[in-house]
Order: structure tokens, then C-alpha cells, then sequence
């Protein structure tokens, strides 16, 4: 689908690519962030995604490129979350939150930023900063996308 061709759903009127600004949304302590949320919008104001699939694909393309340091789970039925430079328990709070960026490009979009902004836990033993597990933060992430994409009044499909 090219931008220029598009026409809104709602009022038939022409789309064009536009980027949202401020684009936020949260679910368990992680914030994804969209400085410049690619979108396509008509005069009328509607909006909608650049093509129905963008939202898998960008899931896909942050799950691929996101790389901070993280510890690992361990447990099956209880879960303790350990250090993954030295191995030592994490302890059970956070020490904050730390903004990871990211430039994120698809086919069809100029490149734009995503922030992931997500609890740190120190290691009481080296001292590394590191989320708890990368699995915990990609389980996270797709329900704040779609919290974000709701801010920005972009309906699903």
C-alpha cells in the first residue's frame, strides 16, 4: 500500500503519512515510547497504521534488535531471578528504571525511535545494572505497544 493512495475508512478521504508525536504506553513497569510513531492520517484527523501488519512487525523487529544486560530466570514454580555476569540472587525491588533506545527501520517508514523504559535491578555482588530477564521484558512489551497504540487513538486491524 503506498501512503499517498490511502483512503481513511472511516470518511474516505486521503491519507498521508504523518508522525505522532509523544506516543506512550505502559503495562508492569515497562514504558515503550514512540517519539515519532509513523501513522497515517486523514484531513478529519482519523488514523490508522501505515499497512495492517505493522504493529507484528514491529513487535518482531524489537524482538530481534533490543539488547541490554539481563539476568536469567531459574525455578520452575517459584522464580528467583539471578545475576547474569556472576550468577548472585537479585534482589526481589527494583533499583529503578533505566530508557533503552532504539532506531527501528521497516519496509516502506523512514527509520523512527523506540524507547523501552524498564526496572534495573543492581547485583548486590558486581554490581552490574540489568533488567531481570529479557523474557519477562518481551512478554511486557506487547501489551504496552498496544496500550500506546490505544493513547494514539490508532484502532487495531
Amino acid at each position: 500500500m503506498n501512503a499517498a493512495t490511502a483512503t481513511c475508512r472511516r470518511c474516505k478521504s486521503e491519507m498521508h503519512l504523518e508522525p505522532l508525536s509523544g506516543v506512550t504506553g505502559d503495562d508492569g513497569g515497562i514504558t515503550v515510547s514512540f517519539p515519532r510513531l509513523p501513522a497515517l492520517v486523514c484531513g478529519q484527523g482519523h488514523r490508522r497504521f501505515v499497512r495492517p501488519e505493522f504493529p507484528v512487525q514491529l513487535l518482531k523487529r524489537l524482538s530481534s534488535t533490543v539488547q541490554m544486560p539481563a539476568g536469567e530466570a531459574r525455578g520452575v514454580v517459584f522464580k528467583s531471578y539471578h545475576c547474569g555476569s556472576c550468577g548472585t540472587k537479585l534482589a526481589g525491588a527494583a533499583a529503578g528504571s533505566k530508557t533503552f533506545e532504539f532506531d527501528v527501520g521497516l519496509e516502506g517508514v523512514d527509520p523512527f525511535r523506540v524507547a523501552l523504559m524498564v526496572p534495573v535491578y543492581t547485583c548486590p555482588s558486581c554490581g552490574r545494572e540489568q533488567v531481570r530477564s529479557l523474557a519477562e521484558v518481551a512478554d511486557r512489551t506487547p501489551a504496552a505497544m498496544a496500550r500506546a497504540f490505544q493513547s494514539a487513538e490508532i484502532p487495531p486491524g
